[in-house]
């Protein structure tokens, strides 16, 4: 059975906090010997309200990730928390450590990777009597026997101003091409008032703003791979607004509207607000300008109204600050099963290649991480035996959730990823196959599944809203035709290298064009390739295949 694929939990803090790892902070001396550790604060400044606050429950508003520089294993690595600079105004609660004086000691032990998050639970509490406005510092320390300490302070900041955004709304049955305006509303829940509000606002795949406003700055981010996803594109922007928003005030963001492209499916707008440009969650803003280029908008300035503020939670939610506005376009997406056969001069051995193909025009989002992302399921004809297995792919022998008593011949592949497909993307896994000797027909079922289907009948259980044409998740690729001969195969026989695909056959129900696959012949493995252009390189080759699907970010409550 394809295994569980990973539900990506990348709320607006928590991808916030990932970003913040490409920043990194106080940067080590270079040291010939040994290993360099660092220790990397959330953000420069913590935001906790001037009443004490009691430690939540597996709760933590610190946030702090260690690691170390290289390949190496460090040992016996321990990280020292000097609080001496919260005198008066915070404490902070650290389980599992130990205190000597202003020193809080959580010990780590072993340590092999360049960033991993702090498992101990930091909770920072206000001290009775602490004055609105008041601000201290900790110090923090990694070492190591062996190893170059690493060092980073980050400052508390007792009762300033503070952002809390109101539950955005989700958009459904939006026509491509229409304009969304931005729902961001939020209040300063804080108890001093704030000099400007700082937004950030992200984009994902299929919605842009044609001009931004002149107190904007965006740029387009062509996105990084996760969890072996392809990247997903977005556009980012930052905008600034200068004037004073007093305690319990709410405003509503206006003028920056949000087109819906073609590419949309299921996509969103993230929203960040901020106080100042080191408050908690802004790191993932200073992670974007070291990493894209920002031009300033040529528009109308955006601005903000005042409204009474309904249904905005004060609360101590750590996410707070960060809201979503989702968005379902009316528009679909074309999945196609994909396979050709090429065999070798006898006919006795070959490759199969088999994937899957997103033909657009929309790209999906699948939100749930497998419930609707596809992988390949190979089904192989009795006989027929498996040389050269790719890593992508793996033996399937589990019927609707359950292994098998015996061997299937069932194989599955990756699909183009987890959670993110693009239009005009395409995955290819090359399998080395053995046929058997005889003259019977010996056909190949390539097609597409999921989570849904793994449990289900066969094809076309699996459950994918998006496409409207469940045809072509089906293909049968003819190995070889009935009453074809092929010279005897014994286990001795060596493998023909696969011939270029010419005499390639596939089955009559296949309605795809021919797949280059010139990338993927010289790794026999998995890759993504974008779809336009391939057929015409493929039908020159002579082979009968076919071309050919963001973050889970956390609800919070309230």
């Amino acid at each position: 059975m394809n295994p569980t694929r990973t539900r990506r939990a990348l709320g607006a803090g928590a991808a916030t906090i990932v970003a913040a790892l490409s920043v990194g902070t106080a940067a080590v001396p270079a040291h010939a010997a040994g290993q360099q550790l660092k220790v990397i604060p959330s953000s420069g400044s913590l935001q906790i309200p001037s009443q004490p606050v009691a430690p939540q429950p597996s709760g933590e508003n610190v946030f702090l990730r260690i690691g170390r520089t290289g390949t190496g294993v460090v040992t016996d690595a321990k990280l020292a928390l000097d609080v001496s600079g919260l005198d008066g105004l915070a404490t902070l609660d650290a389980p599992g450590c130990t205190t000597a004086g202003k020193v809080i000691t959580c010990t780590i032990g072993r340590l092999e990777h360049d960033n991993i998050n702090l498992t101990t639970h930091l909770w920072l509490s206000a001290v009775a009597g602490a004055k609105p406005g008041s601000s201290g510092t900790v110090h923090a320390t990694l070492s190591a026997p062996g190893a170059e300490t690493g060092t980073a302070d980050f400052r508390v900041d007792v009762g300033t101003a503070r952002y809390r955004t109101h539950k955005s709304t989700e958009a459904k049955g939006v026509k491509v091409g229409a304009k969304l305006p931005s729902d961001l509303e939020f209040a300063n829940h804080g108890e001093l008032p704030a000099k400007r509000a700082i937004v950030h606002v992200d984009l994902a795949a299929g919605l842009t703003v044609d001009t931004w406003p002149s107190n904007c700055e965006y740029a387009v981010d062509k996105g990084q791979s996760w969890n072996n996803d392809p990247p997903m594109p977005s556009v980012q922007g930052i905008c600034t607004f200068d004037g004073e928003i007093a305690p319990g005030q709410a405003v509503k963001l206006n003028g920056l509207d949000i087109t819906v492209g073609p590419d949309a499916y299921y996509t969103f707008a993230d929203y960040g607000v901020f106080a100042t440009d080191d408050a908690y969650g802004t790191a993932g803003m200073a992670a974007l300008r070291t990493r894209l280029v920002f031009k300033p908008g040529t528009g109308a300035p955006a601005t903000l109204t005042k409204t009474a503020g309904d249904g905005i939670p004060a609360g101590n939610d750590t996410n707070g600050y960060s809201t979503e506005q989702e968005v379902m376009a009316d528009s679909s997406a074309d999945f196609q099963a994909t396979g050709a056969w090429a065999p070798d001069t006898a006919g006795a051995a070959g490759t199969l290649t088999a994937g899957m193909g997103n033909n657009g025009p929309a790209s999906i989002f699948d939100r749930s991480g497998g419930d609707g992302a596809p992988h390949v399921t190979v089904q192989l004809p009795e006989g027929v035996t498996v040389t050269d297995l790719p890593k992508t792919c793996h033996a399937d022998d589990y019927v609707h959730g359950r292994k098998s008593d015996k061997p299937l011949n069932k194989y599955a592949c990756d699909g183009i990823g987890s959670g993110f497909m693009p239009s005009g993307a395409s995955v290819a896994h090359k399998l080395g196959l053995k046929l058997p000797a005889g003259t019977g027909e010996l056909v190949a079922t390539v097609s597409l599944q999921n989570m849904a289907s793994d449990y289900g009948d066969g094809h076309p259980t699996a459950v994918m809203p998006w496409d409207r044409n469940p045809a072509n998740d089906l293909v049968k690729v003819t190995l070889r035709p009935g009453g074809a001969t092929a010279a005897p195969v014994s286990d001795s026989t060596p493998t023909a290298a696969p011939a270029p695909a010419t005499g390639a056959t596939a089955a009559p129900s296949a309605t795809a064009k021919a797949a280059a696959g010139a990338e993927l012949a010289d790794t026999g493995s998995s890759a993504v390739l974008p779809l336009a252009g391939a057929s015409t390189a493929a039908v020159a080759l002579g082979t009968a295949a076919l071309i050919g699907s963001r973050r889970l970010r956390a609800r919070r409550n309230g």
